[in-house]
């Protein structure tokens, strides 16, 4: 006869978690993150830090300064976990606190303090579009405009470049001015 298992009790999922104010990562939904962020804090009252970076993109219209998140699709909220979990998922934008193994995920303070000493104005971060060798660009102005290029050379002072265009089937050097090419990337920090 095998000893009896001891039973196991249901628990609240708030006597699992801390009591404390801490930090958590929350999943918001895909471009949502600004408006996630505004809810939380006018409806909630709560702090919640979501960095941007700020970079210039090439459009059809012509160069454009852009904003998104650092993190897309994640917030940083400082708040009691059991008292406030529940209203924090239901909030237009947000999707839910990140878990893993059922526990929410903890954020040592010291991150969100190292972060926030990186960006400017408490939230965001502008980041330069230097063109480098290599690096495939867009060109935004002049005769070939909306063209994407490799840069083979970027020329003394960097004033211009030399780009690598396909034309007419043959591969031709072209030296062009270096702000009339931008970086083709869609996130800036996306390696």
């Amino acid at each position: 006869m095998s000893a009896p298992r001891p039973s196991k009790s249901p628990k609240a999922p708030e006597a699992l978690f801390s009591e404390e104010l801490l930090w958590y990562c929350v999943r918001a939904r895909t471009k949502q993150e600004g408006g996630a962020t505004r809810l939380l804090r006018s409806e909630l009252g709560l702090e919640v830090f979501c960095p941007k970076i700020r970079f210039k993109r090439a459009r059809s219209t012509g160069v454009a300064w852009v904003n998104e998140a650092m993190f897309p699709g994640y917030l940083f909220v400082r708040f009691v976990y059991p008292e406030l979990y529940r209203r924090i998922a239901a909030t237009s934008g947000v999707v839910k606190t990140l878990a893993f193994g059922g526990r929410p995920c903890v954020l040592d303070e010291s991150i969100i303090t190292d972060l926030r000493k990186h960006v400017a104005d408490g939230e965001t971060i502008e980041i330069a579009s230097d063109i480098k060798e290599g690096e495939e660009v867009k060109v935004i102005e002049g005769p070939f405009l909306g063209v994407r290029a490799l840069v083979t050379r970027v020329l003394p002072a960097g004033e211009r470049v030399a780009i690598l265009l396909n034309l007419l089937g043959q591969e031709r050097e072209v030296e062009v001015s270096s702000r009339t090419v931008l970086p083709d990337v869609r996130h800036p920090l996306a390696g």
